[in-house]
Formats: structure tokens, sequence, C-alpha cells
């Protein structure tokens, strides 16, 4: 019988024991849960990308060829000079612009792409004209042009 008893008391003084580690735990959370402090960290922004902007138009596309050595069928360099207008309210930089090059058939003989690294601000033009594309088919005849991409804002 002494057994039984023992045995009862230590079973009790266990549960006591379960139950006030379990009261404390749930305690402590509260008060770590009232003390939590939110860290707002400041990030370094970054550009927003904008594909085939509408504010952005090509007013003006020159093309010229320089033959390299070699007859026709060799490769040509295309030699051109765009002007760029920025209709909208956002400056923008980092400008991708896409070339497909034209056989006299008018089917597309070859496509290149060339950024421009220059800011152009809202209500100006850009001209540029050192653009130099090489290693063109020599049934290259014309060109169209389109911007690909451009950053809103201005690099830095």
């Amino acid at each position: 019988m002494l057994r039984k008893y023992l045995f009862l008391g230590l079973t009790l003084v266990l549960v006591v024991a379960l139950v006030n580690l379990i009261i404390r735990g749930r305690r402590l959370e509260k008060q770590q849960a009232s003390r939590r402090v939110e860290v707002v960290e400041q990030s370094k922004p970054t550009a927003t990308r904008v594909l085939a902007p509408q504010d952005l138009e090509i007013t003006q596309s020159k093309m010229w060829f320089e033959e390299a050595a070699g007859g026709r069928n060799q490769s040509q360099t295309a030699r051109h000079e765009i002007e760029i207008r920025n209709n909208g309210h956002v400056a923008y930089s980092r400008i991708q612009l896409s070339f497909e090059y034209l056989d006299r058939r008018g089917n597309v003989s070859s496509t290149k792409t060339h950024p421009i690294t220059r800011t152009i601000l809202p209500g100006a033009e850009l001209k540029v004209s050192d653009i130099r594309i090489e290693g063109l088919p020599g049934s290259a005849a014309s060109s169209r042009v389109a911007i690909v991409y451009a950053d809103i804002g201005q690099k830095g």
C-alpha cells in the first residue's frame, strides 16, 4: 500500500511540475511577443525597366554601309545616326536599340542590338551618331530601328 501512495505522490509531483513549466513557457512567449522590435532597413533603389517605352520616340534614323575589303558577299559594317525624343515626364537611361537589317526583298537578314548608356531627360532629344555595327551579311540593304527597353530614372 505504501508503494501505491508513493507512486501516486511522485506522479502528482511530476504532473504539477509539467503544468508549471507549460504555464511559465506561455508567459515568457507573451512577454517576448510584446517586446519584439521591428527592424526596417533601407535598401538602395534600383532602376525600373520599361519594355518598348511609348514615351521614347525615334524621330530620325539614318544609315549607311561601309563595305569590307573582299567584295559584296563579305560582311558589311553599318553606321547609324539616331535621334530619340522623350515625350514623357520621367528621365530614361540605358536604352537598348534593336536593328533589323532587311535584304532587297524586305526579308530580315540579320538582327543586332546596341546599348545607349546616356540619359535622356523629359522633353529632350538625344542624338546618337557613333553607332557602328559590324558583321552584317552582304545582302543587307536597309534597316528598321526600334527601342527594346529603357530604364526609368537617371543612372547613378
